[in-house]
């Protein structure tokens, strides 16, 4: 199964340089990695995906390691007395920490899961999660998280759409190019490299203009 979306190419400004070369996109089932160079409009596509699923009401939780990552779960800890959670991200590195993230999002996914019982289908959008993680935590996060809650929801289209930097997120997985709006894949490390060089060739065109 896949669903289109139709993109604005200018998101933040209405006159302003296009991001995106095609206006419609095509997102399959299953996990698919948004791959670009920084800049390259990852953040801008999961932000118009999450607001077009909502106009339909389409469950989706959508998670930014920038706007409700560690900080804001530290917070929310303390303020309802979770001081365990708090220890464990005070005394945590950047990737442990990430990974107490990815456990409460796991049940907030269940929660999601659990509201919505008759929903066919469920997106599940990660922005900059890869911030931090090591490749063993990628690994984990693909094996344990992704393909639990897809083996978990049988009957049910999931979607798990994630901005990533890193190649191991994307090695060996469906990728998706921001800028041109399609499906590509890897051969290897080298691969990946040249790509993401070439859309920051792109993204410095756009600017220049």
């Amino acid at each position: 199964m896949s669903r289109i979306f139709r993109l604005c190419e200018n998101w933040y400004e209405a006159d302003g340089d296009k991001i995106f070369k095609k206006k419609q996109i095509k997102i399959e089932t299953g996990l698919t990695v948004l791959v670009g160079c920084n800049g390259a409009g990852k953040t801008t596509m999961l932000d118009q995906i999450e607001e077009k699923l909502k106009d339909k009401n389409i469950p989706v939780l959508y998670h930014s390691n920038f706007r409700n990552g560690e900080r804001k779960l530290k917070e929310k800890s303390a303020f309802y007395g979770d001081f365990h959670t708090v220890a464990r991200l005070m005394s945590g590195s950047e990737g442990e920490n990430i990974i107490v993230v990815l456990e409460k999002i796991s049940k907030d996914i269940g929660t999601i899961v659990r509201q919505n019982p008759d929903a066919k289908e469920l997106w599940l959008l990660f922005d900059a999660i890869d911030s931090g993680l090591s490749v063993d935590n990628i690994v984990d996060f693909k094996e344990q998280l992704v393909e639990f809650i897809i083996e978990d929801n049988i009957g049910k289209d999931i979607y798990f759409l994630i901005s990533a930097n890193e190649y191991e997120f994307a090695r060996g997985e469906k990728c998706f190019d921001v800028i041109n709006g399609e499906y590509i894949s890897f051969s290897d490390y080298e691969d990946y490299r040249t790509f993401i060089l070439q859309t920051k060739e792109e993204k410095l065109k756009r600017y220049k203009k």
